[in-house]
Order: structure tokens, then sequence, then C-alpha cells
């Protein structure tokens, strides 16, 4: 097997430029665009210029997509960067009834699994000895997860693949591990840095939205729980990722909430 390089340049396609959109845009749109690119030194933008850029359609849009491309080429350049991973999902099997979910299984479903531990290290092991440097492991919540599951988890990964790095665990779990072991949840992450985690998948966020989780996954971690993960995980020197759920019965304003 062959894996590309890591990294490698955008190649240079002739692409349009903020004055080939600007005129046209309407004036509202195109002053807040003005005002982030420029970069204004304590810019914030309103709430209605918020709502109004993730409401723009047509040439607003447009507008909108050139300024974000120019914006993102100022800050990081052309030089694109990814991480080759392996995803392990250590279990289908879930108690938690997401509407939206089309993986998880009840524990007596004919294509039911949950991989041992040492199915996780072997995994882990493989991924590495053909050029992965990262696993990404997620899984259902089933009843009856031993106490210290996670962790033991982590110690079968760093022991099969020291160097692995490890994004594992979703907020979700990181309340399901508390539930499980009583620990506070901040010396429940210290103990799962201590033992190889290191970063966590802001997954389980959908939309931060109350009203809108509990038609989703009414048997979800709240709005609040997921930022007292995120938050506490940070604290610990321990970064994370953050998803948005978009396409479902949310509307713009709330990927704006989100993003705030």
């Amino acid at each position: 097997m062959t894996l590309p390089s890591a990294k490698f340049e955008l190649e240079q396609f002739p692409t349009l430029v903020w004055d080939d959109v600007a005129l046209n845009a309407a004036p509202e749109v195109r002053g807040a665009l003005e005002r982030v690119l420029d970069r204004q030194d304590g810019i914030c933008l309103t709430d209605d210029e918020r709502y109004g850029l993730a409401r723009c359609e047509g040439v607003d849009l447009l507008a909108l997509l050139v300024a974000a491309n120019e914006l993102r080429r100022e800050l990081v350049g052309n030089i694109v960067s990814y991480v080759v991973n392996r995803n392990i999902n250590f279990t289908n099997i879930c108690f938690v009834g997401c509407k939206f979910c089309a993986f998880s299984r009840g524990p007596r479903e004919a294509d039911a699994y949950f991989h041992s531990l040492e199915d996780m290290g072997r995994k882990a092991k493989e991924a590495w000895d053909v050029g992965a440097t990262e696993v990404c492991i997620q899984g259902g919540l089933p009843h009856g997860l031993p106490q210290f599951y996670y962790r033991d988890i982590l110690r079968a990964v760093k022991n099969a693949a020291p160097d692995m790095h490890i994004h594992a665990f979703s907020p979700m779990e990181m309340v399901y591990g508390v539930e499980l072991t009583g620990m506070p949840l901040r010396d429940y992450l210290m103990m799962l840095r201590d033992n190889g985690l290191d970063t966590l998948p802001g997954t389980a966020a959908e939309i931060l939205d109350d009203e809108v989780r509990h038609v989703l996954s009414r048997n979800k971690l709240s709005t609040a729980q997921w930022q007292e993960v995120i938050r506490t995980a940070h604290s610990c020197g321990i970064p994370s990722t953050s998803t948005l759920m978009y396409g479902h019965m949310e509307t713009p304003d709330h990927w704006v909430r989100q993003l705030l």
C-alpha cells in the first residue's frame, strides 16, 4: 500500500477575487465582509450581520465565498496538509437512540459487534505499519460497559503503537465514563490524558440548541454539558475539534449561535 504525502500545495487555478464580486453584493453584505477582510482591530459583526451572512443567497453568497477564500489564503496560504488516520469504532451497540443514526444496533441484532482490547491494539498496529499517524476511536454507548473501558482502550492502543496519536471519545462518551466511574469530570479527563488521550473529537454536538437536540437526540447530553466537557478538556491540555451537523430541522440562525 502506498500512501500519498501528507502535505501538498494547492494547484493554481484562475479564481475570483474580491474586486470581481464586491460591487454586485448587497451593501450590507459588502460592508460586513469588507470590515472582516480589512482586519480592523476589534472587529465584531453585529447579530444582524451574522444572521444575514448565514442566510446569503445568489450573488451575496458568491461574495461570501470569495471573501472567505481570500481570508483563508491570507491566514494560512495554499499549503494543505492532512492526517493519515484510521477510524476505529469499537462497538455499534448503543442505547441512546438518536433519530438520525444509521450506525447503532441493539445487542441482539445480527450485525452488532464489540471489539476486544486485543482487537483495538491490533487495528492500531495495522494502521501504524502502513503509515497512519492517528487513530480516531469512538463507539456506541452499550449498557454494562466495564467501568474503566475507555482508559483500557487507550492503554491497548499505546501498548501496540506507542507513537500513535489518539483522537478519541466524544463528550457524550466522556459523560458516560464519568457516570461509570463516579469520578469528577476533570479528574476523569486527566486520567485519560495520562493514559494516552491526545485530542478529543468534538462530536455529539449536532446542533448546540437544546430545543433541536430534544427532537433529534433527547437522551444525549445537553448543550451545557457538551460545553463543559470541551472547556474542561482544554483546561487539561487536551485540544479538541468541534462538529456541526446541518441539513435537518435547524436554521442558519442555529449555525451562527453554535459558532458563537
